[in-house]
């Protein structure tokens, strides 16, 4: 009895609320939605591996890279011949400076292999790349990295992420510190808008920061936080069913990138 009453109170926060979605397309393959920053500051790096390639395979294989912008559209894509078993570093910042103006400082994208081993789609699956990306700033020597989230987005450019029939609170699962400064980045990898509520909050219950913002889908954005008078907390409201977001800690020149 009582595990059939725990079933029915979970049911409103389950039932029909997947944290992503099944492509329709058994032949889809599917990406995460990596964040790109580029500027005087920052340069982006991609590091990719031939997946096909390690089912055997020995054709020549490519991806597609799509890029998004400041609002979640695509602005550009370029397509990568892949180097067999070998991993490439890809210098996203190369890529994107061959345009003649970049639409903003940051954004999205997303990684697309072409080729899908009869091994995978015979057995119902899909090739999804959740590989690391990693940042530099300011020339510092070391490169900070992070890896891929969950499945976000299929090559039909169809947004995988669930959403909760409630808004739901995701708490930052580290302790945001006084003598540090922070940007934390969120992307909407649901198909519709999602209203988000950033939060600080101090040990006391005290609101030291509180930001609303509405993201389009594939939208990616980057809230500074900074100068806090106390260690606090992040609290991340929203319809998503894991609002998960990426964090950039400075503490002086140097910077830790991880997810929150």
């Amino acid at each position: 009895m009582n595990n059939f009453l725990k079933k029915i109170k979970r049911a409103p926060w389950v039932f029909g609320q997947p944290l992503t979605n099944k492509p329709d397309n058994p032949k889809s393959v599917i990406s995460d939605l990596f964040v790109w920053r580029c500027n005087r500051d920052w340069n982006t790096y991609f590091e990719l591996l031939d997946i096909a390639s390690l089912f055997g395979d020995d054709e020549q294989h490519q991806v597609d890279i799509v890029f998004f912008n400041e609002v979640g559209s695509e602005f550009y894509r370029k397509s990568i011949e892949l180097d067999g078993l070998c991993r490439q570093t890809l210098n996203i910042t190369n890529i994107l400076s061959t345009l003649d103006k970049l639409p903003s400082d940051y954004g999205a994208f997303a990684v697309f292999h072409q080729q899908t081993p009869s091994g995978v789609s015979e057995n119902g699956s899909f090739i999804a790349e959740r590989g690391y990306v990693s940042y530099q700033y300011k020339g510092l020597p070391l490169r900070s990295y992070v890896h891929g989230n969950l499945d976000a987005i299929d090559d039909m450019l169809m947004p995988l992420g669930g959403s909760s029939f409630f808004n739901r609170q995701y708490n930052l699962q580290c302790l945001l510190e006084a003598n540090k400064s922070y940007e934390v980045a969120l992307v909407n990898a649901s198909p519709s808008n999602k209203k988000v509520m950033f939060e600080v909050v101090s040990f006391s219950g005290k609101t030291q920061i509180k930001k609303n913002v509405i993201l389009n889908p594939m939208q990616a954005f980057v809230l500074p936080i900074t100068n806090l008078p106390s260690h606090s907390r992040l609290i991340i409201e929203s319809k998503m069913i894991m609002a998960r977001p990426i964090v950039f800690c400075y503490n002086k020149n140097r910077l830790n990138v991880f997810h929150g």
